[in-house]
């Protein structure tokens, strides 16, 4: 398998063994439906069949992953876990010695309800907590609806405990204790992280670009092992991606085929990291595939792996006249006035 360094090696569609129409297609579909999407990664067999990026995006161009965040999160609990600094069964109070108030359902509260959001809450308090002085010792207070690991509710204040975790046992920041286990060994510049109250966010506020997001799928799709080091375990990754909980009351159709350890289970196979406005890394063992996307888009964007990229997989090299480096400049050259009316009506950044 290939690594990359600052960027993946680069290979032509018919050495990638991949349909050149159906990527033209794809270019297409961005095109008739004006989809607003910024940057593409598709990887295979750890080489680029492409990237392509709209009018101010790039290698290099770092933007918001919003929830992409809370894998990351969980690859910084697994390489604990690995180094048996967590438990993925212990009780999250005792990490919290100065919390001096708590409901009882906190009692029984585990790193692993935390990890497959399964806390027993019905409500996010997240922007509670991030307004909160002290966002741990708020988070003890904040009600519990149902026992915690009987059903997935989605909770951002989860991910936040757990970078808060990550901070107890090694007195450092979620973001300064990747900068030690991973950024480097990926080759990518330490990003910025939104800290408050002391501690990185977790559940969002990570900014990447779209070559480091694909590194992180590769990584996943090597069962962590990156160029011979295991930076995270196989057996970590492995229940990390596969079905942990249910969600048949997820608020997408794409989100009700399960969750793992802050990792969507697909319904199409294997497993994504997701962020809001459909950005997404998307892993697919069977053909080896990293397609990473980032976007400002409300519809959803999983059809292009579903209907484009994994079909080109498997229908394997054709000869055909297109040329796929005009399609993608023409991505970029039409972005302009997509990415004109974004700045018009975008309220979050």
């Amino acid at each position: 398998m290939n690594f990359p360094h600052q960027d993946f090696e680069k290979a032509s569609c018919k050495d990638a063994n991949v349909e050149k129409g159906l990527l033209v297609d794809l270019f297409d579909k961005i095109r008739d439906d004006r989809f607003d999407v910024h940057s593409i990664v598709f990887v295979k067999d750890g080489v680029k069949v492409f990237d392509a990026y709209a009018r101010g995006f790039g290698p290099g161009v770092a933007e918001e992953t919003y929830s992409i965040s809370k894998s990351f999160t969980s690859v910084a609990i697994g390489i604990l876990a690995d180094r048996g600094r967590i438990g993925l069964d212990d009780r999250i109070l005792p990490y919290f010695p100065a919390v001096k108030s708590h409901l009882p359902a906190y009692d029984g509260m585990t790193v692993r309800h935390l990890l497959t959001m399964t806390t027993g809450r019905n409500e996010d308090l997240f922007e509670r907590l991030w307004k909160a002085a002290d966002p741990v010792g708020d988070f003890f207070m904040m009600p519990v609806a149902d026992a915690p690991g009987s059903r997935f509710f989605y909770d951002n204040t989860a991910t936040f405990l757990l970078s808060a975790i990550v901070t107890s046992v090694t007195g450092m920041l979620l973001n300064d204790f990747l900068q030690e286990t991973l950024w480097p060994k990926l080759q990518i510049p330490k990003p910025f992280w939104t800290q408050h109250g002391g501690y990185n966010l977790g559940a969002t506020g990570l900014r990447l670009d779209a070559i480091s997001l694909a590194k992180f799928g590769h990584l996943l799709l090597n069962d962590g092992i990156w160029r011979g080091e295991t930076i995270v375990s196989k057996d970590y990754l492995r229940e990390a991606t596969s079905l942990q909980i249910a969600t048949p009351e997820a608020g997408g159709p794409r989100d009700r085929f399960g969750y793992g350890f802050q990792f969507w289970i697909n319904d199409f196979g294997d497993f994504r990291c997701a962020g809001l406005f459909k950005q997404y890394v998307v892993v697919d063992r069977a053909h080896n595939v990293v397609f990473a996307i980032q976007a400002y888009e409300q519809r959803e964007l999983l059809d292009l792996v579903t209907s484009y990229i994994l079909p080109a997989c498997r229908k394997g090299w054709l000869y055909d006249n297109y040329t796929l480096r005009t399609y993608i400049q023409r991505f970029h050259d039409e972005s302009a006035p997509i990415l004109e009316e974004e700045k018009r009506t975008r309220t979050i950044w």
